[in-house]
């Protein structure tokens, strides 16, 4: 861990030396923390007034300066890994809440002379440890199954309020606190802070991993955020570093996030921007598009919108199925043969995540499947159901958003695949999800697959073997087929028969639309079965059961369930059965 820490260190310095050379104020509307829909109407406002308005942070830029980003100076699933290790060496691999892993974290109160407190230091004992619902420590011990547990061994109160040795406005500098010259930045007020509090704080304390580093630095400044209020003169939410790192009690002090007291008035702060700061501290991205073009994965997850869920924050989202991956919350479960009506339970009851690829193949493109139900923190989502997420491990990011017409190369990292087929969080900047973005949701759409909308190919090399079909309807437990590939007692198994007995030919036209020709011949009279099956290997219709002459016969298919119905596109097989034997071909549909 310490080698990892000095080669990013290495790395942020040649980062450094050359964003000296670079301008940093671009006309991009990106921005540090996801902003609240606040300052959307309120720049409405002003440009309804004529007035000119301020530019938001350029988060391009900012994830350049290392701000809001995973540096690999600590990874929370790498520390629940090694925790799991020494608590097996020594017999205790409960993972009971009673067994949950210590993590602790250093939260400290700032105030200025030209802002002073408003809100009581006891305030944030609470928010940040209390152990009831509506803290940073229950969020964390709810998301993570109780695998993590957030303490201190100084509560905010016990230091209290720190008076900052210089104004508010000059560490922020009418620039979000973000783009001013060290010290008139957050840096200058964070490097102030830990000197002013260093006789009172142990900072050996919060080594959690022994790699010689403060792992979790949470800032807590006077008055509302820049996310919230829209002004420059307002310090934007955000994780950022030291550099360099400064040296307290043995370890060096470097990342540390910045949030703010109150939002709109005191006493009315949430968990919600907290949780998604620390969610940079444990290793995660943003997962809201940062160059403000779409809405990356919107409401449906910490790391994005739904950090504002609920009222303010409130009731903040859990981590999306790849976040919860990445946490070392979860592990997913690689499906490597069909399932048919596979039960689903919700995160909210440490349901699992299914991970499909053509086959259960490894690769770093795939789809994850997770049930969220509108239950505990996720009591603010738009919708419940099954999310199903498209991943691509080879992105950083959730800049370049895809749909239908944008080129294959260019998407998100993590992609919400939106059952109404509407891509409302890649073609828009004012959706960030709703109750028909799950399965089935409110457009009760029950099935995804190569011919749905959305469809379940891969971004640049089509179609994959990937079905989720037969969706129920929302509930903690759901069920739903889980396809990666041709059903083993449906493949297509066409050998040579002997002369004399009964043939099978292959389908013409194939691929077909809207209906095929299938002909086959038996030597002698009797009761034949020919019928049609999807890849899951269910019966999709029947073309013949009962006596036919012998000779050669031809039968027509229009593509339709035994229903009339008409069948998705995508392949199927056709099986002849005889008093003789039976032969199974395969045949496509492209609608």
């Amino acid at each position: 861990m310490i080698q990892k820490k000095q080669h990013y260190l290495t790395r942020r310095l040649v980062t450094c030396l050359l964003l000296f050379m670079v301008t940093m104020l671009a006309a991009s509307t990106s921005v540090a923390c996801a902003f609240h829909k606040n300052v959307e109407r309120q720049r409405a406002a002003a440009l309804a007034a004529g007035e000119e308005l301020a530019e938001l942070p350029n988060m391009e830029e900012l994830h350049a300066m290392g701000i809001s980003v995973p540096d690999g100076s600590f990874n929370l699933g790498e520390f629940i890994s090694a925790t799991r290790t020494a608590q097996a060496s020594t017999g205790r691999t409960s993972l009971a809440p009673s067994a949950a892993t210590p993590f602790k974290v250093l939260v400290l109160l700032v105030d200025f002379s030209d802002k002073p407190a408003s809100v009581s230091s006891q305030f944030f004992d609470t928010l940040m440890f209390g152990s009831s619902s509506g803290s940073v420590r229950h969020y964390y011990d709810e998301v993570s199954y109780s695998q993590i547990d957030l303490v201190t061994v100084h509560a905010p109160s016990s230091v209290g309020w720190t008076r900052a040795p210089h104004t508010y406005t000059y560490y922020v500098d009418n620039q979000y606190g973000l783009y001013g010259t060290y010290p008139q930045n957050s840096q200058g007020l964070v490097s102030d802070l830990i000197n002013a509090v260093d006789s009172q704080v142990d900072f050996s304390e919060y080594d959690n991993d022994s790699d010689g580093y403060v792992d979790a630095l949470v800032v807590v400044h006077t008055g509302t955020g820049a996310e919230y209020s829209g002004q420059t003169t307002d310090m934007w939410s955000h994780k950022w570093s030291l550099w360099p790192a400064r040296s307290k009690d043995g370890v060096n002090v470097y990342n540390y996030t910045v949030q703010p007291e109150y939002w709109s008035s005191p006493g009315d702060m949430t968990i919600g921007v907290y949780c998604h700061e620390l969610g940079h501290v444990f290793g995660l991205p943003d997962l809201y598009d940062t160059d403000g073009s779409s809405n990356g994965i919107g409401a449906w997850g910490i790391m994005a919108y739904g950090s504002w869920n609920g009222t303010l924050g409130d009731s903040p989202a859990h981590p999306s199925a790849w976040s919860r991956i990445q946490l070392g919350f979860a592990n997913y479960t690689n499906v490597t043969h069909n399932a048919t009506q596979q039960a689903i339970s919700s995160v909210n009851n440490n349901g699992p995540i299914y991970r499909l690829w053509s086959s259960g193949a490894a690769s770093d493109e795939h789809f994850l499947v997770e049930n969220r139900q509108q239950t505990g923190y996720d009591s603010g989502l738009p919708g419940s159901g099954l999310l199903i997420w498209h991943i691509d491990d080879n992105k950083s990011g959730n800049t370049q958003e895809w749909y239908p017409g944008m080129a294959g190369a260019n998407h998100y990292l993590v992609a919400l695949e939106q059952a109404d087929g509407l891509f409302q969080l890649e073609t828009t900047t004012n959706n960030v999800g709703g109750s028909s973005d799950p399965f089935p949701g409110s457009g009760s759409v029950t099935s995804f697959s190569s011919s749905s909308t959305p469809d379940s190919d891969a971004y640049t090399s089509g179609g994959t073997l990937v079905v989720v079909d037969n969706i129920s309807t929302s509930a903690p437990t759901m069920h739903a087929d889980l396809i990666v590939g041709i059903a083993a007692d449906v493949q297509d198994d066409s050998q040579g028969n002997l002369p004399g007995q009964f043939a099978l030919g292959q389908n013409y036209p194939n691929p077909f639309n809207p209906t095929t020709n299938i002909e086959f011949s038996t030597d002698q009279p009797g009761d034949v079965k020919l019928e049609v099956y999807n890849i899951a290997g269910q019966r999709v219709n029947t073309l013949i059961d009962g006596y036919v002459e012998s000779g050669s016969t031809t039968v027509v298919w229009n593509g339709t369930d035994e229903s009339g119905a008409q069948v998705a596109s995508g392949f199927y097989f056709y099986r002849l059965a005889t008093d003789q034997g039976e032969e199974t071909r395969k045949m496509l549909l492209l609608q």
